[in-house]
């Protein structure tokens, strides 16, 4: 490792399994001080303590959760490097059976979270520091059966984009689509029963599902150094699936 985010300070949402911890560990393997951030305790006492790394119990979806999170970490750490708005989650339906229950879940979580994340924590970002929304190429194309899915992660696509032009000198905003990656999100999907390892690994012409760690290296840099010039970028780790 080569040290790029030495002294830097990030939180990560949706830390404790998955994209989310892949990134927290290699941004703390380059030298960052890393905050994760998860509903679940359990898991996310477990990651910590693998990570060695600090943790915050955070609903996104909850501006007095986020709130008391700022204050905390204000008195803490005072500013802040890197956010990286990853939580998110999935509850397959089409529009004809998705209920509205389902929907609001999937806009509070997926979308609505990274507006309050970044709204509440812009105050306390230091300067040349960076925003990464991750997102999912069905923010980009959509497919059937997951309505919600896709319109929230398109409006966190379009999102990042509108925060990149309000922050632009300042803080730098950019955001990951990626595919199907292999994490407990796809283990859930299997195993309900709504599709086979199989199928989704052949969603991507390079025919295998993504790893998280190859998110994780894309969002190191995109955060690092070497993409200051870099902001309102959407970018895809697909495996080829949007270029088919």
């Amino acid at each position: 490792m080569s040290d790029l985010l030495n002294g830097k300070v990030a939180i990560v949402t949706g830390g404790s399994k998955g994209i989310g911890y892949s990134i927290a560990e290699r941004f703390e393997n380059e030298g960052a001080k890393v905050i994760i951030c998860s509903r679940n305790e359990s898991e996310l006492s477990d990651a910590a303590s693998k990570l060695s790394c600090e943790s915050y119990q955070l609903d996104v979806s909850d501006s007095q959760s986020i709130k008391s999170m700022v204050k905390w970490f204000s008195k803490e750490y005072g500013k802040l490097d890197i956010l990286v708005n990853n939580a998110g989650l999935i509850r397959p339906g089409k529009i004809t059976d998705t209920t509205e229950e389902d929907w609001d879940l999937q806009i509070k979580v997926n979308l609505k979270g990274p507006f309050l994340m970044s709204n509440n924590f812009i105050p306390h970002m230091a300067e040349k520091s960076s925003i990464l929304n991750i997102a999912s190429t069905v923010g980009l194309r959509a497919m059937r059966g997951a309505v919600a899915y896709c319109a929230s992660k398109g409006g966190v696509v379009n999102l990042t984009k509108a925060m990149a032009l309000d922050l632009a000198g300042k803080i730098r905003v950019n955001c990951i689509c990626p595919a199907v990656v292999d994490t407990p999100m796809v283990d859930e999907r299997v195993q309900a029963g709504n599709v086979s390892r199989e199928v989704l690994a052949n969603v991507q012409p390079i025919g295998r599902m993504g790893k998280p760690e190859e998110i994780a290296a894309m969002a190191l840099h995109l955060c690092g150094p070497e993409a200051e010039w870099t902001t309102g970028s959407i970018i895809t780790v697909d495996g080829g699936q949007t270029a088919a």
